[in-house]
């Protein structure tokens, strides 16, 4: 079976790095790469074709919300997980209206991992092209 392929986006150089070895104890999970904000997110789908996208909701430039909808907007096959160190109605509405996959809590490590596989088994994807 394939691996998942998962882009990071936190504009938190700690939290992708907590992330990035939580998810690397999976033998079927492959971090493909990281961004700081939802714009470089956006440049990097086509690079490393994830098949999901772990992205927090408050970033520089571009939020997850914003991101996320263009996200699905081009790329309808990638499955987006939004994160929050606090998930409240709010950011769970705002993430789910962009078409996330779901919402986790950061400090929540096995439910990201086990809703990264549910995303993955739902969202099989083949190639992702450029944005269009």
């Amino acid at each position: 079976m394939d691996k998942c392929r998962v882009l990071l986006v936190d504009d938190h150089v700690p939290i992708r790095i907590a992330l990035r070895r939580m998810l690397t104890d999976h033998d079927n999970v492959h971090v493909v790469g990281e961004a700081c904000d939802g714009k470089q997110a956006i440049e990097l789908v086509p690079l490393f074709q994830p098949h999901v996208v772990v992205m927090d909701f408050y970033m520089p430039r571009m939020n997850g919300i914003e991101a996320a909808r263009i996200m699905k907007e081009f790329w309808q096959e990638i499955a987006i997980i939004g994160i929050s160190t606090a998930p409240d109605t709010f950011i769970t509405d705002a993430f789910v209206k962009a078409g996330a996959f779901a919402v986790v809590s950061k400090d929540q490590g096995d439910h990201l991992y086990s809703t990264i596989q549910k995303a993955f088994s739902h969202n099989i994807v083949g190639n992702i092209g450029p944005l269009q």
